[in-house]
């Protein structure tokens, strides 16, 4: 079992409500211009789902702050 001080649990729940914040911002729709010359306004944008790109990263990044939880304090 890992160990961690009261300093650095308070570090790494500051760190899992930031990545709260990111998630919040980051779960929505956003557009991304399409390359070319497009005359129809509706098609030189498509949507994209941006937190797929980082959903794995935030993933990992969760889990151990989670497990920190468990850790005992020293």
């Amino acid at each position: 079992m890992s160990k961690i001080s009261k300093d650095g649990y308070e570090q790494i729940r500051i760190i899992r409500n930031a990545l709260d914040a990111m998630y919040d911002k980051l779960n929505g729709d956003f557009y991304i211009k399409n390359n070319g010359k497009i005359k129809d306004i509706e098609k030189q944008y498509s949507k994209s789902d941006v937190f797929e790109h980082v959903k794995t990263e935030f993933e990992a990044i969760a889990g151990i702050v989670e497990e920190s939880g468990n850790w005992e304090e020293v």
